[in-house]
């Protein structure tokens, strides 16, 4: 279903301003809160950047930390892998289109790579409760690590999820005003 392009700019304006608030916040419950305004944002049937942009075709790409991930031991197996998104923690910050940043890997658990978008379709769907059961097969092991490992009271889920929103939060507010223009 096709909408006006007034409809997509003030459901986008709307979910802007909820992704601010939660990105304001710092409780665990504002991360769970926060993948839905990404949902509809950035990867939902019909985005509402992609469809505010589809004719401006602005240059909209997400800026990630570009550090390579550590060279792994012979012998070791690493129970986990995370690694910072927020570029500002990076010496190596790299630009990504959507679809790349999307698909960017952040996390390795038993060895088994996870993205952004798997992160953020974990809280979405398995912490926002939607499937309060286990959730898909696929994020079940998200959920063992989300339990299994805390880094200063936090999960290493909760550590990429603030990174991914700070990343994606920043970008649409260089591009906010672009977007919003007649």
């Amino acid at each position: 279903m096709e909408f006006s392009i007034t409809y997509y700019k003030n459901m986008f304006l709307q979910k802007f301003n909820e992704l601010e608030r939660y990105h304001l916040e710092s409780s665990n419950y504002s991360l769970i809160q926060a993948s839905n305004p990404v949902r509809f944002l950035l990867y939902d049937t019909q985005p509402l950047v992609d469809m505010l942009n589809k004719d401006k075709q602005l240059p909209i790409t997400y800026c990630v930390n570009g550090d390579e991930w550590h060279e792994k031991e012979s012998g070791l197996l690493p129970v986990i892998e995370w690694k910072e998104v927020n570029p500002g923690l990076s010496g190596n910050p790299v630009e990504l289109k959507k679809d790349a940043f999307l698909k960017f890997k952040c996390l390795y658990f038993l060895e088994n790579p996870y993205t952004v978008q798997d992160i953020l379709k974990f809280y979405a769907y398995v912490r926002g409760g939607i499937h309060l059961d286990k959730g898909e097969e696929k994020y079940q092991p998200l959920r063992e690590a989300f339990y299994a490992f805390q880094l200063n009271g936090l999960s290493s889920l909760d550590h990429s999820m603030r990174g991914i929103v700070q990343v994606i939060y920043t970008t649409l507010s260089k591009y906010k005003e672009a977007l919003l223009a007649d």
